[in-house]
């Protein structure tokens, strides 16, 4: 196993040091000072004995509190794959691979769980979604739209008042399987199991409902128990369970890409025993908070704000008053939904934006979870931003935009001075570093 963290102090003999990041699609080369104190965190790379089919394969014979994959299959004739969309870096190929040949003979559909983002393309489909299996499964898969009409069915309404209303394409088959992967996620505590549901396959309204609880304190990155969106989506998922067998796939990547966990069976509690492992790998601790922190988010989270927004989120606990965050995103499909960018864009000051959020709060639109923490973050701290992003929207988002990774560092090391703290979150859509006051910990500033 490498460490989860690696820290450089930089010695003072030498001119300059070279930092690898993730922009626009490839790696670029930064210089930073001779004398920074900096700390690098990314996802840990763990290393196994098994392999990842070994892995895999295990825990489909193994499944948590639930009858095996196989076993399901003997019970049942057809059989709906709901699978993570292109904004995800779930590797739906590799599962694929283990799963298809249980269902051989039987009748499979495939859905794509879009939730409200964009649909994918057919080259999003080919290369990140299906890949492989493309020609073999393009015929068998579905697009969800929550905002089509006549394609739900009402399911219930939770106790938190979301009235569930679910693509009936679900009545179409027997059993389900839902292929996900685990990571942090900002509000729902982490990402996979029930999420396949609600929001992926649910109409917009009920997405809605369900997010505007992503406004409560209690709805925060890496929390379960107690989290009220996440339980919103719980009961949700239970919903479609009781009508339907639903056989659960979950994996946790390292930060080389590589299956390191897998988790089957009860759609309910592998996400808990998969969330443990994502918090090793994806929730590094840090010793002290940075003036600078440089998010540098990765593909496919990049595509554009309202995705890579994550990087923002995961990591404005860690930064101190008056400080900087550098969000390094490309977004070479823009800010994301209008009416996201409208949201962003509908101030002209922060203190009106944070007025506008907190009426917002008595009726909730889609969008606005992802605004209210920007007016709140710079009250004391500045949100730069590497990007494609005109520097015009920028202007009006708040935001002070630059086009690549090295002068925006250089400015905020020119601004905060040389003896400043940095901190460089890689992969920082899914990496949230903890702050933890422990003389336990190796890495420190």
């Amino acid at each position: 196993m490498t460490l989860l963290i690696c820290y450089k102090d930089y010695c003072p003999k030498r001119a300059a040091m070279k930092i690898r990041l993730f922009y626009d699609g490839s790696e670029v080369d930064i210089e930073v000072p001779e004398d920074l104190r900096l700390v690098f965190i990314q996802p840990l790379s763990m290393s196994s004995r098994k392999t990842e089919d070994e892995i895999i394969s295990d825990s489909l014979k193994r499944p948590i509190n639930s009858p095996s994959l196989q076993q399901l299959v003997q019970r049942y004739k057809s059989f709906l794959i709901i699978v993570n969309d292109h904004a995800r870096g779930t590797p739906t190929p590799r599962l694929l691979k283990h799963v298809l040949p249980h269902l051989e003979y039987k009748k499979v559909g495939i859905i794509i769980a879009s939730g409200t983002h964009s649909l994918p393309s057919e080259e999003d489909l080919k290369n990140l979604i299906l890949g492989e299996y493309y020609s073999q499964l393009r015929k068998l898969t579905v697009f969800h739209d929550s905002r089509a009409t006549g394609q739900f069915i009402h399911l219930g309404t939770t106790t938190r008042g979301t009235e569930v209303r679910i693509n009936r394409i679900i009545n179409e088959y027997e059993a389900i399987i839902t292929i996900n992967s685990i990571e942090p996620h900002y509000f729902a505590g982490f990402t996979g199991g029930r999420k396949s549901f609600l929001p992926g396959i649910s109409e917009f309204y009920s997405i809605e409902s369900n997010h505007s609880m992503a406004l409560l304190d209690e709805s925060r990155i890496l929390v379960l128990k107690g989290n009220p969106l996440h339980e919103d989506l719980e009961e949700a998922a239970h919903f479609v369970a009781k009508t339907h067998p639903v056989f659960g796939i979950n994996v946790v990547l390292d930060g080389s890409d590589k299956i390191v966990g897998s988790f089957t069976g009860n759609l309910f509690e592998q996400l808990y025993e998969g969330a443990e492992l994502a918090k090793k790998v994806y929730a590094p601790p840090i010793r002290e908070a940075p003036d600078i922190l440089v998010s540098v988010v990765h593909s496919p989270l990049d595509q554009n704000l309202y995705q890579a927004q994550k990087g923002f989120e995961n990591c404005l606990y860690a930064i101190k008053p008056g400080g900087i965050m550098i969000l390094v995103a490309s977004c070479y499909e823009g800010i994301g939904p209008e009416d996201y960018e409208k949201m962003l864009q509908s101030a002209n000051t922060r203190e009106e934006l944070a007025a506008k959020f907190e009426e917002i709060k008595s009726n909730y639109q889609l969008g606005w979870h992802k605004v209210g923490s920007i007016p709140t973050f710079l009250e004391d701290k500045e949100l730069w931003m590497v990007t494609r992003i005109p520097e015009k929207k920028l202007k009006r988002m708040f935001i002070r935009g630059f086009e690549d990774p090295q002068k925006a560092i250089d400015e905020a090391i020119k601004k905060l001075g040389s003896n400043c703290k940095v901190l460089i979150v890689q992969d920082s859509a899914n990496v949230s570093p903890v702050l933890e006051i422990d003389n336990r910990l190796d890495t420190q500033f």
